[in-house]
């Protein structure tokens, strides 16, 4: 027979399997439910957030703590690449700086930013912001070198910074004149036209670089920047999620305001 001692060990530890077994099945459970419950909280924060007109959604602080979670990683992985992981875009490409006020396309509402995520400019969306282009005043011949640099100079004063005045004259007689007419799209006052994308001349802010010689490659060769729609690519929900989050970027404390108007 065996020894008492041995057969009372051999009960305690198939008993103590089984309270281990049992822990471990109660404990899978617990979590099986608590993943359940995970989930459908954020379907259900999904659907408020889709619910909500855009620009109440980042009046909502439930709302806006669940877009910059779900943005976060989407940006890191689909725009950083063209903005800069820290949002501050790249003038090589044309990429605006997505951390101050000053908008290209509308106001910097919670709904014009998610319509240029939505459709693009100029990718070739039926409803993508595409109405205007920078002209090449270089390659096509309307104005010549030394009036370009001529512009550049009114351009330098416009923005509040170091000018050659009497080259600033000419360029602003170019600017109001027939000859280049800067007036149809940037305006009278030079602060642009943020419903289809004339840049605000006066707020030193440029996406493709305010240094005298990428102003004089704008003037020159022109511009011809595109964003891709991300309608398809994105759900609804990301690209809500996207736009809540760079309209929370951009009136963070410390974020520059524009000057006036709106501009890139």
């Amino acid at each position: 027979m065996l020894d008492r001692r041995i057969v009372h060990s051999m009960s305690t530890r198939r008993t103590r399997s089984r309270w281990l077994l049992a822990v471990a099945a109660i404990a899978l459970a617990g979590g099986a439910i608590a993943a359940g419950d995970l989930r459908v909280h954020r379907e259900r924060l999904e659907r408020r957030l889709l619910a909500a007109w855009p620009d109440e959604a980042a009046a909502d602080p439930v709302l806006v703590r669940f877009a910059v979670a779900e943005a976060r990683p989407l940006f890191q992985r689909d725009c950083a690449a063209c903005h800069g992981a820290d949002l501050r875009g790249n003038t090589a490409v044309g990429a605006p700086d997505l951390t101050d006020r000053v908008w290209l396309y509308g106001t910097g509402r919670v709904f014009d930013i998610e319509r240029t995520i939505l459709y693009g400019i100029r990718s070739g969306e039926s409803k993508a912001r595409n109405v205007t282009d920078m002209p090449a005043f270089g390659l096509r011949g309307v104005l010549t070198d030394a009036q370009i640099r001529d512009v550049v100079q009114y351009l330098l004063e416009l923005s509040h910074r170091p000018y050659e005045p009497e080259a600033a004259e000419q360029g602003r007689a170019l600017y109001y004149g027939t000859q280049a007419d800067c007036t149809d799209c940037h305006g009278s006052d030079a602060r642009g036209d943020s419903d289809y994308g004339a840049p605000d001349l006066t707020v030193n802010v440029w996406d493709s670089g305010g240094d005298p010689q990428s102003l004089y490659d704008s003037l020159y060769f022109g511009r011809h920047r595109i964003m891709p729609a991300w309608l398809g690519t994105l759900s609804l929900e990301q690209i809500r999620a996207l736009a809540v989050y760079l309209y929370t970027v951009s009136h963070a404390p410390g974020a520059a305001p524009p000057a006036a108007g709106g501009a890139g």
